[in-house]
């Protein structure tokens, strides 16, 4: 998917008060220092396998500042986790991520994920990911992107195992898939494997919204 490469507030986008941005960037911090010293890596270490300069993990982890998308990859797959793993540090403040009822207490049939419930990633103010699933221990992920126009990237390409589906909701979309590319704009959809590099953009002049659907979740 796409993305801006500049360091902007991690969840500008959510529309919240600047208390609850700075504890989610507490919260991602804090969820990077954990997994880093889990896999016994100095942050010196990390910023130097991710590319960047050992003072902007430090002050990642500090919840200083938010990285930019290409940062937060890099972070991913240096620690060798889902993409998915930082939508858990940015989940709506004071409320569930999923609505369950359930008959006479049996075990609930669904679980519903209320709009203003999601668990966001908003990359800045103009590139925000919602996850529509409820959480990453499904067979399937879903994810709802918000392009501004302009937004695109990021600089390496996404690559990770199994299948992405989109369909472009709003706007119009670029799609690079290899070597290949394609615009799609609303209703179209595509399929791709996605282990192969692929990246999205909107070069158009109107916002965009994709729907994605990845499986197995590995975003």
């Amino acid at each position: 998917m796409g993305a801006v490469h500049s360091a902007e507030s991690l969840t500008a986008a959510s529309g919240d008060g600047p208390e609850s941005r700075r504890q989610r960037l507490n919260a991602l911090g804090a969820e990077i220092r954990t997994l880093r010293r889990d896999q016994g890596l100095s942050a010196v270490e990390l910023a130097r396998q991710c590319g960047v300069s050992p003072s902007l993990i430090s002050q990642v982890e500090r919840g200083l500042t938010s990285p930019s998308l290409d940062v937060l990859w890099a972070i991913a797959r240096t620690l060798d986790v889902p993409m998915g793993t930082f939508f858990q540090s940015v989940a709506p403040d004071n409320a569930e991520s999923t609505d369950a009822q359930s008959i006479e207490g049996a075990r609930p049939l669904a679980a519903v994920v209320r709009a203003d419930r999601r668990k966001r990633l908003g990359v800045t103010p103009s590139l925000t990911y919602q996850l529509l699933s409820p959480d990453l221990q499904h067979r399937i992920e879903f994810v709802w992107v918000e392009f501004q126009p302009g937004e695109e990237g990021p600089l390496e390409p996404f690559v990770h195992a199994g299948e992405e589906q989109m369909v472009v909701v709003q706007g119009e979309v670029h799609v690079w898939v290899g070597n290949e590319a394609w615009v799609l704009g609303p209703g179209d959809a595509i399929t791709f494997d996605s282990a192969i590099p692929h990246r999205a953009g909107n070069r158009g002049t109107s916002p965009a919204v994709v729907i994605a659907a990845i499986t197995p979740p590995s975003f």
